[in-house]
Order: structure tokens, then C-alpha cells, then sequence
């Protein structure tokens, strides 16, 4: 639950890590590690948004498991 004062702003800078994420697609970052039965059950889940965390780093980095 989260209070009804911070909702505008927080859909505002989830809209601007949105367009990050579609950003870094693009350049071939973006992607998540997922469970081996649940990357194998639907192999593009790593891309989709959802996944996403709701403040980024403000730098790239790399998973040591991929």
C-alpha cells in the first residue's frame, strides 16, 4: 500500500524507466535472469518489462550467471 500523495510521481518515473528499459533493449541490454523452468516455459519472459526492477542502477552491469 502505498500513499495516494506519491501515485502521480511514481507512475511518472515508472513511465521514464519504462522508456529506459526500451532504450537498452534496443542496444542489447535489458534482459533478466529467470529460473531455468521459467526462462524454458517462455523464453522471451527475460525481455518483457514486468520483470524489471522499479529503480534501476544508474549503470550497466552484468549478471555473473549469464
Amino acid at each position: 500500500m502505498l500513499p495516494e500523495s506519491i501515485t502521480e510521481e511514481l507512475k511518472v518515473h515508472l513511465q521514464s524507466v519504462k522508456i529506459l528499459h526500451q532504450q537498452d533493449l534496443q542496444k542489447g541490454y535489458g534482459s533478466v535472469y529467470l529460473p531455468f523452468a521459467l526462462e524454458r516455459k517462455y523464453p522471451r519472459a527475460k525481455y518483457d518489462w514486468i520483470w524489471q526492477f522499479v529503480f534501476p542502477s544508474g549503470s550497466i552491469s552484468k549478471d555473473p550467471r549469464s
